[in-house]
C-alpha cells in the first residue's frame, strides 16, 4: 500500500483531531455548561425563597403548604389542636427555628396555623417548633402565667447571649 493510500485510509495527519471529531466534544461541553447554569439558577431560586418575604410582594407571596391532621401521627396532630386552641397564648411566644426569616412567621401560632386558618405544614416537620409547643403546653397546663412561659421559652430555645 502506498503512503498516499495509507494517509487517505487513516485521514489527514494520522492521530490529529479534525473539526468533525471535535463536534461531539463541543456538544457535551455546551450541554454541561447549560446544566451548570440551570443548577445555578435553581440554587439562586432556593436561596431567594429562603429569605424573608418582601412585604412589597404582597399577593405574590405563595400560600404556605398545609397539612391534614389525619395524615399526622396522633401526638403531632394533638399538638396542632392544642396550638389552635391556645392560639392567643402561642401568639405571644417567639419561635427560634428561623421560620420568621424563611417563612415570615411572626410567632409560634404561625408555625401551626397559617393566616388562612389552615394547618400549616411547617411544624409537622420542625423539631424546634414542636419542642417549643410541647414545653409551652406543659407549663400552661401547670397553670404557669404566659409571661413566665414566654421567658422560659426564650431562656431554653432563644439565642445565647454574647459572651
Amino acid at each position: 500500500m502506498s503512503a498516499l493510500k495509507a494517509e487517505r485510509a487513516s485521514g489527514p495527519g494520522e492521530g490529529m483531531e479534525t473539526e468533525h471529531d471535535r463536534r461531539p466534544i463541543v456538544r457535551i461541553v455546551l450541554a454541561e455548561l447549560a446544566l451548570v447554569m440551570l443548577i445555578a439558577i435553581s440554587v439562586a431560586g432556593v436561596v431567594r425563597g429562603a429569605s424573608a418575604p418582601d412585604p412589597a410582594d404582597g399577593a405574590r407571596v405563595a400560600a404556605s403548604p398545609t397539612v391534614v391532621l389525619a395524615d399526622l401521627p396522633d401526638a403531632t396532630a394533638d399538638v396542632y389542636r392544642y396550638a389552635a386552641d391556645h392560639a392567643g397564648h402561642f401568639a405571644e411566644l417567639p419561635c427560634y427555628c428561623g421560620c420568621e426569616r424563611s417563612l415570615g412567621h411572626r410567632n409560634l401560632t404561625d408555625c401551626f396555623v397559617n393566616a388562612a386558618g389552615d394547618w400549616d405544614a411547617h411544624a409537622s416537620g420542625c423539631a424546634v417548633c414542636s419542642a417549643e409547643a410541647i414545653a409551652a403546653r406543659e407549663q400552661l397546663d401547670a397553670g404557669i402565667a404566659i409571661g413566665e412561659v414566654r421567658q422560659s421559652i426564650i431562656n431554653r430555645f432563644g439565642p445565647r447571649p454574647a459572651a
